[in-house]
């Protein structure tokens, strides 16, 4: 296993020894880069902690955007662990999509789906993952991908994912009452009586998960939003 340790050295470690290590936090192993006629998009996500996320695909990019989405997510990070192989004749390296630490210090590793056409390489690379993930205590999860409707409504909540969108406690609690029925995003926003800065908190906290709506539709301006009761008692 090669990554780099919170000095910013590149180290190598059986897999064994990066239980507990906190790679999530620690700086990639290299950039990305663009090639020719690659199919491909070289972007930085950032995330709603102010952590740039490199990533090489739209795949890869809207799964930053769900996993900066998700609560449970604390911290995630692109390109801090590479597993080189050798396994039946055969040698390669895997580098997992993702690596990220929940709120209750689980660590998860996201990994890229199999190829469309999968071969031997893929078997070997999704055995070696799993040993290695096994001995690392980490769990192994496919690369989460939003479809549709969900992927536009993120991308226009995740405008309003940084922290100078984030309402102060009285703003918060007036948005919470406000919002503690059913009411239009806008129309809400407006009655709160915040002025012009309460959309875009109303927005902040939907994206926080504070507040919620129909994720199946698509977000919009005059779309019901309400409280997310179990999002106050945890915060």
């Amino acid at each position: 296993m090669q990554y780099r340790n919170a000095a910013g050295r590149t180290c190598r470690d059986e897999p064994a020894g990066l239980r507990g290590v906190p790679v999530e936090d620690h700086a990639p192993l290299s950039e990305p880069r663009a090639y020719k006629r690659r199919r491909s998009i070289l972007t930085k996500w950032i995330s709603a902690t102010g952590q740039g996320v490199w990533c090489t695909s739209t795949v890869q990019l809207g799964a930053a955007m769900l996993l900066d989405f998700d609560p449970d997510i604390m911290c995630f990070q692109s390109r801090v662990v590479q597993m080189h192989w050798q396994l039946e004749g055969r040698r390669g390296i895997v580098k997992p999509a993702f690596v990220a630490r929940t709120r209750e210090g689980r660590r998860l590793v996201f990994a890229h789906p199999p190829r469309s056409v999968p071969g031997a390489s893929d078997e070997l690379e999704q055995r070696v993952l799993r040993k290695a993930a096994r001995a690392a205590h980490w769990e192994i999860r496919m690369l989460p991908e939003p479809q549709h409707v969900l992927q536009s409504s993120l991308e226009s909540a995740a405008h309003f994912s940084g922290a100078e969108f984030a309402a102060d406690g009285r703003e918060r609690e007036a948005l919470l009452e406000v919002f503690a029925i059913p009411r239009p995003l806008q129309e809400g926003a407006a009655a709160s009586g915040l002025g012009l800065k309460a959309f875009g908190y109303a927005w902040h906290l939907l994206w926080r998960g504070e507040l919620t709506c129909d994720w199946s539709k698509p977000l919009l301006p005059t779309s019901l939003v309400w409280l997310r009761v179990a999002a106050v008692k945890e915060a």
